[in-house]
């Protein structure tokens, strides 16, 4: 297994050098505080649970990490909460600054953007990171988030425990709070757009590579937003369709 830094949270958070990492991240208070509790007590039942033959403390962990995710997930695609997302002004923006990111601080794979969430995979470039400076963000880093317009305490939930130090928080800190502050701009409100806990998840080979792909490419058409993954225009499935007529090719691994 590669090198890989742990960030320890209510769940397992990997950053690994040269993986692609599967991000999700969604628009603030978008789901109810119940659910969230809902989530972890079915979280702490399953790790109570016997290990399954043959599987590790860790991989309980992922394998609850993903099972969470998959609920998380289907209730964002029932619209719940801000759906500012749907204003093409505001698609238009994160589509903007996810490519305007891409050859800078990672190699953009593919992305997907909902009414109120963003699925994207990316590589993030290679950095130098000493393990033992990651830390939870304090009350100081946390009155900066707040003043990007990203949540400041949320309860916690299925996804990322915020350090400073790897790339990949570094990249989520940089698009969201860029976007935060113009969404603002657009909408002529202030406060929080995104919630700051993101859901991230390290791409452990090409197969498993292609069956995320396969799975973002086909959220807006498993959430009825359009009947073909080309046909969502705020996706990468729709850019490339444009670019050369075929969405097979997205799916190697480049």
């Amino acid at each position: 297994m590669p090198d890989e830094i742990v960030t320890k949270g209510d769940l397992p958070h990997w950053y690994v050098p040269g993986a692609a990492h599967f991000v999700t991240f969604r628009l603030f208070g978008t789901l109810p505080r119940d659910l969230l509790d809902e989530l972890r007590q079915q979280r702490e039942a399953w790790l109570k649970q016997p290990l399954a033959k043959g599987e590790s403390r860790n991989q309980q962990r992922e394998r609850v990490h993903k099972q969470l995710f998959a609920r998380y997930d289907r209730y964002l695609d029932q619209g719940a909460g801000e759906c500012w997302l749907k204003d093409p002004r505001v698609a238009a923006l994160v589509r903007r600054s996810l490519y305007h990111l891409h050859g800078k601080q990672y190699d953009l794979k593919v992305f997907c953007i909902m009414p109120n969430h963003v699925h994207v995979v990316f590589v993030p470039f290679p950095d130098v990171v000493d393990a033992s400076r990651i830390q939870v963000i304090e009350k100081s880093e946390a009155r900066k988030a707040e003043a990007d317009g990203c949540e400041t305490h949320p309860p916690r939930e299925v996804g990322e425990q915020s350090d400073q130090q790897s790339p990949l928080s570094r990249i989520m800190h940089s698009l969201k709070s860029y976007t935060a502050h113009e969404i603002n701009k657009l909408l002529n409100r202030t406060g929080s757009v995104w919630q700051r806990e993101s859901y991230d998840h390290w791409i452990r080979d090409e197969q498993e590579l292609e069956r995320i792909v396969h799975y973002l490419n086909g959220n807006p058409v498993e959430a009825k937003l359009s009947s073909r993954p080309e046909e969502w225009f705020w996706s990468s499935a729709h850019d490339r369709f444009l670019f050369d007529g075929d969405t097979s090719g997205w799916l190697r691994w480049e």
